[in-house]
């Protein structure tokens, strides 16, 4: 992520959300490392019919970046996740990467600190040196959505 990944090309980011089994998974693939079967199903997902195309099958790819477990008994309902948008956003003093500011850029949080806050001193850096940004951008390949088809579990009564 980051500079790293920029200096390889980029790569895949993957996120899995199942509510039916209870967790949100996400991956990061190199784009040297991108798993067959994802490679497969990108490369495949415009083909004209369904028998053409690959289903993405998350079960065949390496351990998840990042595990969040969800619904019944977790802390996290499954109510928090519905009606999903997709959003590429260039936040450079976020409580994500606002918070990385010091450990990440230590001279410049040095010269730009506002009272030892991360954030605040990331967004006076953005403020004085608006330059530095000129080539912050997202180069986007492209962008796939798969939906599962969940069958709904029957509730039987036997006596």
């Amino acid at each position: 992520i980051g500079e790293p990944m920029n200096a390889i090309g980029g790569g895949v980011y993957v996120l899995e959300w199942d509510p039916v089994h209870g967790y949100i998974k996400s991956w990061v693939f190199k784009n040297h490392q991108i798993p067959d079967n994802l490679q497969q199903a990108m490369t495949t997902s415009s083909r004209d019919t369904k028998s053409e195309q690959v289903a993405p099958d998350p079960s065949s790819w390496p351990i998840p970046y990042a595990y969040f477990a969800i619904g019944e008994g977790t802390g996290c309902s499954n109510d928090h996740f519905q009606n999903m948008h997709l959003v590429f956003n260039l936040a450079f003093c976020g409580t994500v990467a606002g918070n990385r500011f010091f450990k990440d850029c230590p001279a410049l949080s040095a010269k730009f600190n506002v009272s030892n806050d991360s954030v605040q001193t990331c967004n006076a850096y953005i403020a004085s040196e608006p330059e530095a940004l000129s080539e912050a951008y997202w180069k986007i390949r492209g962008v796939y959505v798969y939906e599962r088809k969940f069958e709904k579990q029957s509730t039987s009564n036997t006596t």
